[in-house]
């Protein structure tokens, strides 16, 4: 077995994982990132989303820049040029980031490629985390690559894998809700072949979405599907919302049921007529998942007031957007104007000296979460966490003031 050594171990190469690991080799961590995946961009890049959500201070006019600096201002530079058309755009109460899913995969390894105190493993998980119990401290992860296993003896890891996969492997706490109250998971359908592509596709969809729950075609949460329009005139997105399934299978069941989707929509619509699939999401995306448990939890109390903390590292303006198995997406916004703060306390694990979290799985409640999980602030949750990590193994402790230590525009 190959053992190696390193400052900062990051576990999750999304959006979140890689500023981590970016921020904390800028700060002169020997960082290693692992992806169980081929490639960046997580969910970012796999979900084939269109826009990045949770960049901007909603309520004004369009915004001059995002709400928090940093990295994430370079991903945004980046993404602009390399898409120059793609620009800033309202979408009902918020505004968004249109991107190309491949050119946010290519900022995100160019970001890695020139950082020489990090390195990046790819199709590499972790597998095991083995713990001093009585410190809390994580002295080695093992990771297999390829069918080839290692040994990563890290001085602090930042779990940014979105499931809490490390920090659960190491046995922290988490929250978790049940299966039957869990938020709708998503699937995303890629299709070409369109004809007469006009703007009221978006709310035939759903409409006949709807007849075909109730006749019985297609399985209830589908009704809250929705549909966009790509960059070509003849493509479009599917955004299907899935259920947890108890009966086991459900990837394949998703797959035939979006078969069904788009069997059923090409016969009743005549812009799908002659349409075809072209790709799909990998797998089931989830919106819920294990929200590892923190030294405090955010809650959608603290979301909709407002509320600014003295350890505030990120701001959000993105509203709690909940994706509820009866009613579809439910909006509750903040006031015009207004944002948040993400303490650094919901980052650092309980009862662990060289743990953090970061992106999905940090410590808030479900319905925070229906918030904090949009990849523009997950983005700059990263970077806060390698900023923090590198800090610490420098310096045997976090920054005293969090909250100047940021570094975000005053």
């Amino acid at each position: 077995m190959n053992k190696t050594s390193c400052d900062v171990l990051v576990v999750g190469g999304g959006v979140a994982g890689t500023l981590a690991a970016v921020a904390a080799a800028r700060n002169g961590a020997r960082t290693v990132l692992i992806e169980k995946e081929s490639c960046l961009g997580g969910i970012g890049y796999a979900g084939m989303f269109q826009y990045i959500c949770g960049l901007y201070l909603n309520g004004e006019p369009v915004p001059a820049g995002t709400l928090n600096s940093g990295i994430v201002r370079e991903v945004v530079d980046r993404l602009g040029n390399a898409s120059p058309k793609k620009t800033v755009r309202r979408l009902g109460m918020v505004f968004v980031l249109p991107y190309a899913r491949e050119g946010l995969r290519s900022v995100l390894t160019v970001l890695t490629e020139n950082e020489r105190n990090l390195s990046v493993l790819l199709d590499c998980s972790a597998e095991s985390v083995e713990v001093e119990v009585r410190s809390g401290t994580i002295e080695r992860v093992m990771v297999t690559q390829r069918g080839s296993v290692q040994g990563i003896e890290p001085a602090l890891v930042v779990d940014c894998s979105g499931d809490g996969a490390a920090a659960s492997l190491a046995g922290a706490e988490f929250d978790l809700a049940p299966a039957e109250k869990r938020q709708l998971a998503g699937f995303t359908l890629h299709v070409k072949g369109l004809t007469a592509l006009d703007e009221m596709l978006a709310i035939k969809v759903p409409y006949y979405l709807l007849q075909a729950v109730k006749e019985g075609a297609l399985a209830p949460p589908l009704r809250f599907t929705t549909f966009s329009p790509g960059d070509a005139p003849d493509e479009g997105y599917f955004k299907m919302s899935v259920a947890d399934d108890a009966s086991g299978g459900r990837e394949e069941k998703v797959r035939s049921q979006a078969e069904a989707l788009h069997l059923y929509l090409a016969d009743a619509v005549p812009a799908f007529k002659n349409s075809y699939i072209v790709n799909t999401s990998p797998r089931v995306l989830e919106r819920e998942g294990k929200r590892i448990r923190g030294e405090y939890t955010l809650t959608e109390e603290d979301v909709l007031a407002g509320r600014k903390f003295p350890d505030g590292v990120v701001r959000n303006s993105w509203p709690v957007e909940l994706w509820d198995r009866e009613k579809g997406t439910i909006y509750r916004y903040l006031p015009p104007g207004e944002y948040y703060e993400i303490p650094f306390r919901c980052l650092l694990v309980k009862h662990f000296a060289n743990l953090i979290t970061a992106g999905r799985c940090i410590s808030v409640t479900s319905g925070a979460l229906g918030s904090t999980r949009v990849m523009g602030t997950c983005m700059s949750l990263g970077e806060q966490a390698g900023k923090a990590a590198a800090y610490r193994v420098r310096n045997g402790a976090y920054p005293g003031d969090m909250k100047q230590f940021s570094g975000q525009d005053r």
